[in-house]
């Protein structure tokens, strides 16, 4: 009876790492922000555009021009021109930030082997009863009983991680001083990585995700990575 115990335990615990593991996958398979916009945007008509740098600091960035070019490239299927060489008839500022960080903590510890429990922003383990917790949500676990409440993991344990807030924003605005704005967007996404080289594609994509929309909201965008 003892080996069919202990039998049993491995497989739920190798259980619990395979559903763990598959729940990581799928959260790590879509990149999520918020988009919030303000416009008073007519619909285009080929009108040329200039980007610059909100930043005056950015003028000789290399990577600005980068992430200009991608953002180039999104206002061109909306119906806008460049300006090339011409005076534009529209200026688009836009910036880019990612901030230093913010260290998260998570405290781990079992009731066992495949029970989990549910944490806040500082979190802690540690709830018997027959359900799975993580970063992702909680489910029934159909290998609980109370026979197998014997903890597999007897340690308390703490991790920590830096969770960046990566920003991207956007104005458009008629060329000429002191002219109202007419566009002004925002997108604003946390999470592990800082490499704004990397994830900018995927901010503004998000950033034009149903272009211009409803001015004066703030929508949830989720993104579908390609997984090749």
């Amino acid at each position: 009876m003892i080996a069919k115990v202990k039998i049993m335990n491995v497989i739920v615990r190798l259980l619990s790492v395979v559903l763990l593991a598959g729940l990581i996958a799928g959260c790590n398979s879509t990149f999520k922000s918020n988009v919030s916009r303000f416009h008073e945007l007519p619909a285009p008509k080929g009108e040329t555009v200039m980007i610059v740098p909100l930043d005056p600091t950015k003028n000789t960035s290399l990577e600005f021009v980068s992430y200009a070019n991608m953002l180039g490239s999104y206002l061109s299927r909306q119906g806008y021109a460049p300006a090339a060489d011409g005076e534009p008839d529209l200026i688009v500022e836009m910036d880019y930030s990612v901030d230093d960080g913010k260290v998260m903590v998570r405290s781990f510890g079992t009731g066992y082997g495949f029970g989990y429990g549910h944490f806040g922003p500082y979190g802690h383990f540690g709830r018997y009863g027959g359900y799975y917790s993580s970063f992702y949500g909680s489910f029934y676990s159909p290998f609980y009983s109370p026979f197998y409440r014997h903890s597999l993991f007897n340690d308390n344990e703490v991790r920590s991680y830096v969770n960046y807030t990566r920003k991207l924003t956007m104005v458009i605005r008629p060329n000429g001083a002191g002219k109202k704005n007419l566009f002004e967007g925002t997108v604003e996404s946390t999470g592990r990585s800082k490499n704004l080289a990397q994830l900018m594609p995927h901010m503004i994509q998000a950033l034009f995700s149903n272009f211009p929309g409803e001015s004066g909201t703030t929508n949830k965008v989720v993104i579908e990575l390609n997984q090749e």
